[in-house]
């Protein structure tokens, strides 16, 4: 089977892999990545953007000299240039791009252009994926690495890709023609998008792709799909094994650990944890939550398993004022209570 129907743009096909299973950075994946829009040639580019092209497309990882870079006439290509050769060496700096991955955010990504990122998470996400059948975890990986609009409904909340209700609000979904109609006056048609469920799941998301709306609820397929990402990404980082269930609410009078996985998440998640109360408002922003236990509670920070009982993590998912979600897998890394991090 070809698992990487269901994500045809991705750049997994082009990396490697090492003996630990680990991703590695090919000549291709770079040639890929320097045929972005943002660093193409056009008609007026200068002999010395021209020069510097032909040269990395002859030797994608060879080293680049500041002044090549600051010899481009075009003050946005200089950066461009900039941007992604300062990306492009601090991947090839680490052994493989897991850890580059890692030390992208460790690092607070000073210096390096996000538009790489989410390409970076998809290809590991591709690679960990690669054995799986479920179109509800493929869609459900998505959130890792592209925002989400979320849509209460009879009860459900429904997350749709928001790049693509945004084509659907500027063009009514018929592209460029669409948009020449909007332009004229003409009212804007409703986005047709479908829900997946797993009776058309695989051939709904095969054929629509990301139009496809994935419903997070406790106790339905596409909640229990994410928690199955989460916990295989931890394992592959890690090589740490945790169970991460859906939850309705939070009971916990020893409440230890927490991790927002997006911004709103974690402000929500810290205003509960130290006392407070959160406004009918606020607490309708809350997506989804979650309860990590680890399989080996050894694997666990000591003080988070004293007395013989190791403590549960709880996470949320939440949504800003507009409806928007945008998860931060790399606080699914960086905030895990691992005992290695004591």
């Amino acid at each position: 089977m070809t698992t990487h129907r269901w994500w045809p743009e991705s750049l997994h096909p082009l990396v490697g892999r090492n003996a630990a299973g680990r991703l590695l950075v090919t000549e291709a994946l770079l040639r890929s990545w320097m045929s972005r829009p943002e660093l193409a040639l056009v008609d007026d580019s200068c002999v010395a953007e021209r020069a510097l092209v032909a040269s990395l497309d002859a030797a994608p990882a060879r080293i680049v000299e500041h002044g090549e870079i600051g010899a481009i006439a075009d003050e946005d290509a200089r950066d461009n240039w900039f941007a992604y050769v300062a990306f492009r060496d601090r991947v090839l700096a680490q052994p493989d791009l897991e850890s580059a991955w890692l030390e992208l955010f460790l690092d607070g990504l000073s210096g390096i252009a996000p538009l790489f990122v989410p390409q970076l998470t998809e290809i590991i996400l591709h690679a960990l994926l690669e054995d799986c059948d479920d179109p509800l975890m493929w869609r459900a990986a998505e959130l890792f690495f592209r925002s989400q609009r979320a849509t209460p409904q009879s009860g459900r909340v429904l997350m749709a890709d928001a790049e693509v209700l945004g084509d659907y609000a500027e063009t009514g979904g018929f592209g460029n023609i669409g948009r020449l109609i909007l332009q004229a006056g003409a009212a804007p048609r409703a986005a047709n998008l479908e829900v997946l469920d797993p009776a058309n799941a695989a051939d709904l998301y095969a054929r629509v792709g990301r139009r496809a709306v994935l419903p997070l609820n406790v106790g339905q397929p596409g909640l229990d799909a994410l928690c199955r990402v989460m916990e295989r990404w931890i394992a592959h980082f890690y090589g740490c094994a945790v169970r991460i269930a859906p939850q309705k609410d939070i009971h916990d009078d020893r409440w230890a650990w927490h991790i927002g996985l997006d911004r709103e998440a974690m402000d929500l998640l810290n205003t509960l944890y130290e006392g407070g109360e959160l406004a009918p408002d606020r607490m309708a922003r809350i997506v989804a939550l979650f309860r990590l236990d680890f399989v080996d509670p050894q694997e666990m920070r000591a003080e988070l398993r004293r007395d013989g009982e190791a403590r549960p993590v709880w996470m949320a998912l939440a949504m800003d004022e507009a409806g928007l979600v945008q998860m931060k897998p790399q606080n699914l890394l960086l905030n895990l209570p691992l005992a290695a991090a004591n």
